[in-house]
């Protein structure tokens, strides 16, 4: 192949992964070097946020998202449920850390690195992120569990 074909193949190829890269947020886990957003605070402070939760499978909570209320930016998702009282995010907490003892609050950022708000977590959990317009964030589907697919459970010891 000439190298003027294989210049342009990769310029095309650099392009598109630079063009789509644009449209998609991400979770990560905080850094050292910056002020980070601990589980307490975030469950102290909760009424200063809209709390969602979200499953793998139908009876046991695998994330929760905060989204700051004072703020511009919003967090849209379907398959996330508002939690609208203390008890049930402290009930929530509680049911991540008995299943997922790894768990950690994330950062969830828009395309340009601003913080749009903050999930807690196992961090192995692949979950998408992507622009709806300048200031809303669609947070995707947590990834099905070995235990359910479909709407059917399979494994009574996913749930021990």
């Amino acid at each position: 192949m000439n190298t003027n074909k294989v210049a342009f193949i990769s310029f095309l190829i650099i392009a598109l992964v630079m063009g789509c890269s644009r449209d998609y947020g991400t979770i990560r886990k905080q850094s050292g070097a910056e002020n980070k957003m601990t589980l307490a605070e975030l469950k102290q402070n909760w009424d200063e946020y809209t709390v969602y939760k979200s499953y793998r499978w139908a009876t046991i909570p695998a994330a929760i998202m905060f989204d700051p209320k004072d703020n511009d930016k919003m967090l849209v998702g379907d398959s996330w449920y508002l939690i609208q009282d203390q008890e049930t995010l402290a009930q929530s907490i509680r049911e991540i850390q008995e299943q997922y003892d790894y768990a950690g609050v994330a950062i969830i950022e828009g395309p340009d690195n601003q913080v749009f708000g903050y999930m807690y977590y196992p961090d192995f959990l692949q979950v998408t992120v992507r622009m709806i317009d300048a200031r809303i964030l669609y947070v995707g589907r947590l990834p099905a569990s070995d235990c359910q697919i479909g709407d059917q459970l399979h494994d009574y010891e996913c749930f021990r």
